[in-house]
């Protein structure tokens, strides 16, 4: 160290340099200016395959942070991808950087938190080229992102905007990619939710979509099946068996139409997924109100089973509709109405759920209107008049007018008097005595 200190005096001589603080802003300036220059090609070393390429990216972006040249927001997202890396020492060393910028900046990682997640999409992308990517780690199955759910969900108003942006993910097929709605419902299905708020606050928002999306999705679908004229006239309850139509009106729709329903499905798949997980009924979930604070609803939830979250309908609908696609085979006009068949059910048994739930409901406010029309009816018994209890404590006033009336005489009291004798002796006697003379 005195070697050192010796350098650093004869290099600070050589250059006229004099005031030490001087220096260290120049220098701390120089080295921000090259932090922010080469920051877009290390946040690029943070999706490459080799292990250590990776680590030495996180160990010079963690070690900027730490020295605060960089601004947070600009890395957060990166270290949220981070989070999900396959190699333990990364992902420890990008929680803690994220744990320490959390208590300085709370607001920069809820801000972050869904660019994280594409982010992180795009990591295990590149690493895995298999597809699709799979949002969970097993044994038991947790999700990829639930250290940093883990972070945001102190905060009630943060983790709902966080839960519904992801869910709304699923409202437009043609502008999310049908692999990342699949790592979003990997993600949603195995996060690490604590209270029985929270699942039942995500199945909320999913049959909220569900209800809109999947009605649409069906309609579109069956006026490509039928066309659309004949669809008008065809009730749900009275349409025709599959198998007893001979050919698709408009195959090529029916298709794209099936292909973007599976996001609704993979919703589908989400909510049984849950409430099978959580042991939650439809009863339950359909009197659930977000806008209910209430503490039944903060009480601690266990899961009551480790099964991973199953697409497996949805990955086989997409890849025989995608890839195998002849509009001229019977074959493949026979799978697009299989699959149309399958959507409509899943769609059916929706509303028969929500049905039952308002049906019982009605059934319940029904038996109190009864009841009460009921004890209307019965005769209704006269009431025996009480009488007026006597008062324990007497009137004061009327015990006043009684002694107006006879006021007491006054006794007077005989005085007692000690009188000295003749005889040299003390006697007692009474003022009233006749030979008592006063002295």
């Amino acid at each position: 160290l005195t070697r050192q200190n010796q350098q650093m005096r004869q290099d600070l001589k050589r250059d006229g340099i004099t005031d030490l603080k001087t220096y260290g802003d120049e220098k701390s300036s120089v080295s921000g200016a090259v932090a922010q220059t080469l920051l877009d090609p290390i946040h690029h070393c943070f999706f490459h395959k080799i292990t250590q390429v990776r680590s030495a990216a996180v160990q010079v972006i963690c070690l900027v942070l730490h020295q605060g040249l960089l601004h947070p927001i600009s890395c957060i997202q990166y270290l949220i991808a981070i989070c999900t890396d396959i190699d333990e020492p990364n992902r420890v060393k990008a929680e803690q950087t994220l744990i320490e910028l959390d208590g300085k900046y709370p607001l920069f990682l809820h801000s972050q938190f869904f660019p994280g997640l594409r982010e992180s999409f795009k990591l295990q992308t590149s690493l895995f080229n298999a597809h699709p990517v799979r949002g969970f780690r097993n044994n038991p199955p947790i999700s990829l992102l639930s250290h940093v759910y883990a972070l945001i969900r102190s905060s009630k108003a943060h983790r709902h905007s966080q839960l519904v942006t992801m869910i709304k993910q699923f409202d437009d097929y043609k502008k999310t990619d049908i692999n990342l709605l699949l790592y979003i419902a990997d993600n949603l299905a195995h996060m690490s939710y604590q209270i029985i708020e929270e699942p039942l606050f995500v199945i909320h928002h999913v049959a909220l979509l569900i209800s809109t999306s999947g009605s649409t999705y069906l309609e579109q679908a069956k006026d490509a099946v039928y066309g659309r004229d004949i669809a008008e006239t065809i009730k749900d309850e009275d349409e025709e068996e599959i198998d007893e139509i001979d050919a698709v009106e408009d195959l090529p729709r029916l298709t794209e139409v099936l292909v973007s329903c599976q996001s609704c499905t993979l919703l589908i798949l989400l909510k049984k997924h849950l409430m099978t997980q959580y042991n939650l009924t439809d009863k339950r979930c359909h009197e659930f109100s977000p806008l209910e604070s209430t503490k039944v609803y903060e009480k601690q939830i266990t899961r009551h089973s480790n099964a991973a979250y199953d697409p497996s309908p949805v990955l086989s609908a997409i890849h025989q509709l995608t890839l195998d696609v002849d509009y001229e085979s019977e074959e493949f006009e026979k799978s697009a109405l299989q699959y149309y068949k399958e959507f409509r059910d899943l769609m059916t048994q929706q509303d028969l759920s929500e049905f039952k739930c308002s049906d019982s409901e009605h059934e319940d406010a029904d038996k109190s209107l009864k009841y009460y029309e009921r004890r209307k009816e019965l005769p209704v018994k006269p009431r025996k008049e009480r009488k007026p209890r006597a008062s324990k404590t007497p009137n004061k006033e009327a015990k006043k007018r009684k002694l107006s009336k006879t006021p007491a005489k006054k006794v007077k009291k005989k005085r007692r008097r000690y009188v000295l004798n003749s005889d040299s002796e003390f006697s007692e006697q009474d003022d009233s005595d006749e030979d008592y003379d006063g002295t």
